[in-house]
């Protein structure tokens, strides 16, 4: 469901794409109903009066499978809950709204015993928006429950100056470019210095912080109030420092933190997280939402440095170092094999990328958020992306 709400009280603008069948028998309801839904740019996927036989609903139903049904069920030919049971098949769907021309206790009461998630009435409006919020809500819920999850993979520098936010921002395109089905979110959780708005060139009204403070509501349509689109496929999420007045912003609870990351991982093939510089309590909480940890590090002493605290650290604390990748980004030319062979005797693990040196590419880059796929530098990332790919499998379909 696709949600767009204008300020106004009574002009309130929905875009739902949920299938809609109607079951309805009086004039005054069909025809406001149908108002707002055709508004809405609905699929009504197809009408048949309440006196309808329940097998020819039933089968209306199974033909057209629509997620929710606004029935009349007053005017029923048997009782609302024998005949929910009979459309439904023994299925969790469509989801069912019951409509009546007025407000009455009796008949609310009945409906919603009988297995309605929601009741309205004659004026449809305002209330038609809050239901189905709600109930788009548990469609959305619903739906990720029967999908493979995407893969949730966190940057971290070893130190400021290391690149991950620039890599976390290109990698993602070069994932995206590989499969245009593939959907990827660049998540900007360093609560410190970020910097993902500003490779991209935008400039978020909302961030992260909003996000978490309206998990609740979280659907696909919500979300759209969130996430800035960079381009088909590719999403930011903005770091909640972006909009703070100064102040480094609060983190959020914990519930609060592990509903948004299963709700993205649900909605993207990838969300690359974006936890700023070195180890700190900020980005430690968010660890153990993550499936792999990615460490940029440098060619320099105090990187490698710091790359070795981040991974005595890691390792002190129980995080499994198979999750850790390591990169080497900014690398010079001259000395790669020397640097790549060292950086593995002395740490005990591989170098799971390598990536040279681009003086270019802040100048590619200053005036709008382009991949230098034909330089060395966005050959190496789209290398990473692959085996990235390559190791999650075929991956799953984009939700």
């Amino acid at each position: 469901m696709q949600l767009i709400t204008v300020a106004s009280d009574d002009t309130r603008r929905e875009e739902w794409r949920w299938r809609i069948g109607l079951i309805l028998e009086s004039p005054e309801l069909l025809a406001e109903i149908s108002s707002v839904l055709s508004a809405a740019g609905a699929t009504i996927v197809f009408e048949l009066p309440a006196s309808a036989s329940p097998f020819d609903v039933a089968s209306a139903v199974e033909r057209a499978q629509p997620e929710v049904l606004f029935a009349e069920l007053a005017r029923l030919p048997k009782s609302a809950a024998e005949w929910i049971a009979e459309v439904r098949r023994g299925r969790d769907l469509p989801l069912i709204i019951a409509v009546h021309p007025t407000t009455d206790p009796a008949e609310m009461i009945s409906a919603l015993r009988a297995g309605a998630g929601e009741f309205l009435a004659l004026p449809v409006r305002p209330a038609i928006y809050d239901a189905m919020e709600r109930l788009g809500v548990l469609l959305e819920t619903r739906k990720a429950e029967t999908q493979e999850r995407g893969r949730v993979l966190a940057l971290l520098s070893a130190k400021g100056g290391c690149g991950a936010t620039s890599l976390a921002c290109h990698l993602g395109l070069a994932l995206q470019s590989i499969d245009s089905k593939t959907r990827v979110l660049v998540a900007d959780l360093d609560y410190q210095s970020p910097g993902a708005q500003i490779v991209f060139h935008k400039d978020p009204q909302s961030d992260a912080g909003s996000a978490f403070e309206a998990v609740r509501r979280l659907s696909s349509s919500s979300w759209r109030e969130f996430a800035v689109n960079i381009k088909p496929g590719l999403d930011l999420l903005a770091s909640p420092a972006v909009n703070a007045k100064g102040d480094t912003p609060e983190l959020p609870e914990q519930w609060r933190t592990e509903s948004l990351f299963r709700f993205v991982s649900h909605h993207y093939n990838w969300v690359l997280v974006d936890l700023g510089r070195h180890l700190n309590p900020t980005n430690w909480t968010f660890l153990q939402y993550v499936d792999d940890l990615v460490i940029v590090t440098a060619p320099d002493v105090l990187a490698l440095f710091q790359t070795r605290s981040v991974l005595q650290t890691l390792t002190s604390r129980g995080f499994d170092k198979s999750r850790v990748k390591l990169v080497l980004n900014r690398n010079q030319v001259s000395p790669a094999d020397f640097w790549v062979e060292s950086i593995q005797q002395m740490f005990e693990m591989g170098v799971y990328g390598v990536i040279p040196n681009d003086d270019n590419l802040e100048k590619v880059n200053a005036d709008r958020f382009d991949f230098p796929s034909d330089a060395p530098f966005g050959r190496s990332l789209t290398k990473i992306a692959s085996r990235l790919l390559k190791g999650n499998g075929s991956g799953r379909k984009a939700a």
